[in-house]
């Protein structure tokens, strides 16, 4: 099982909204945020994903580069203050909380060559 735990801050999501340029105002404005009914401020989703894509690679080395399959799905938010927890087993299921929530869903696998 390969694990990893990330404090998430407003600074980390203020960082990675400069990469990428998503500028919604639900990643920055903790008062909009709350007034669309979430905690705070959310973690972007394909920041969610980097994080699942990190096991991948730490699971299977080299390969990962140029047989990596990556799919997720962002069903929960994750807010300043949370520990995004994401895991991904034997099997390549990836599975990340946040808060007390699951907050993605997917897998971390490598192509059999059979295409998919």
């Amino acid at each position: 099982m390969f694990k990893r735990e990330i404090p998430i801050t407003q600074e980390k999501i203020d960082g990675y909204g400069r990469i990428n340029g998503d500028n919604d105002i639900i990643h920055y404005d903790h008062a909009y945020a709350l007034m669309r009914g979430f905690r705070g401020t959310l973690l972007h989703g394909p920041h969610m994903t980097a994080f699942g894509a990190d096991l991948g690679a730490r699971k299977h080395g080299k390969d990962w580069l140029t047989r990596g399959r990556l799919k997720t799905k962002w069903v929960g938010p994750s807010c300043p203050g949370d520990s995004f927890r994401v895991q991904l087993d034997e099997g390549g299921q990836l599975e990340a909380s946040s808060g007390d929530a699951v907050a993605m869903v997917g897998s971390a696998t490598l192509d059999d060559g059979a295409g998919a």
